[in-house]
């Protein structure tokens, strides 16, 4: 009797400690898993860029993650297995975030590390996600949507660690039905203008990148919403 208890305490804690390694399986590029193929190349390489000025100067990770579907998961769960199966933030500081989108579902998750509670409102968050993310999301226009997003979030943790960091590529403006219907015009020689006056976009170089930091504290601290 003995024994078979023994061996029924293995096996559970067996499945426990697999279940507790188990990691979603995402295939990021730098600080972007686009698995539902919402960004274009370019935008992945300035948002990549201005991730990484934010992890070198403060050790946070912003991981921008999009899904086709939660697979009959919730939005918080899935949010809190990529923070802590992927280690976000730097060791001993935890100063992670998660910005996940699942296209199916409609849902969307802002989900900050234990380091970051403190220091980041979730107020804060909920502005950035009703006022900046969702309005965009509610078009279809995920992309101008996850961009807007993306660059306040990454500007809102480098207030709260105390840096300042470059953002390569342009935010897109806060959303408004006038200018969401009006077609962009732009001559021909403002283009010209454009590439005569700034320097060529900074490539981000994967090689380089060294991984997330290794943290992984998160308690469940965030948001979420609809559209």
């Amino acid at each position: 009797m003995l024994k078979k208890i023994l061996l029924l305490i293995l096996i559970l804690s067996t499945g426990f400690s697999i279940c507790a390694n188990a990691e979603i399986a995402l295939n990021f590029n730098g600080f972007i898993a686009d698995e539902a193929n919402l960004l274009s190349e370019e935008v992945e390489n300035d948002l990549n860029m201005t991730l990484w000025d934010l992890q070198k100067k403060s050790g946070a990770d912003l991981a921008v993650v999009t899904l086709p579907s939660l697979n009959g998961r919730s939005v918080e769960e899935v949010a809190l297995d990529i923070g802590r199966s992927y280690k976000l933030g730097a060791v001993g500081k935890n100063n992670g975030m998660v910005y996940l989108t699942a296209l199916n579902e409609r849902r969307m998750r802002i989900e900050q590390g234990l380091g970051l509670e403190d220091k980041i409102p979730v107020s804060t968050l909920e502005n950035i996600m009703n006022n900046d993310i969702l309005p965009y999301y509610k078009q279809n226009n995920y992309e101008k949507g996850i961009r807007r997003g993306t660059y306040l979030l990454a500007q809102t943790i480098a207030q709260a660690e105390g840096v300042t960091i470059k953002q390569q590529g342009s935010c897109p403006p806060e959303f408004s039905a006038k200018n969401s219907s009006q077609r962009e015009h732009i001559p021909w020689w403002a283009w010209l203008i454009a590439l005569l006056a700034f320097p060529r976009r900074r490539r981000f170089n994967s090689g380089s990148f060294g991984g997330f930091g290794g943290g992984g504290g998160f308690g469940g601290s965030g948001c979420s919403g609809s559209w």
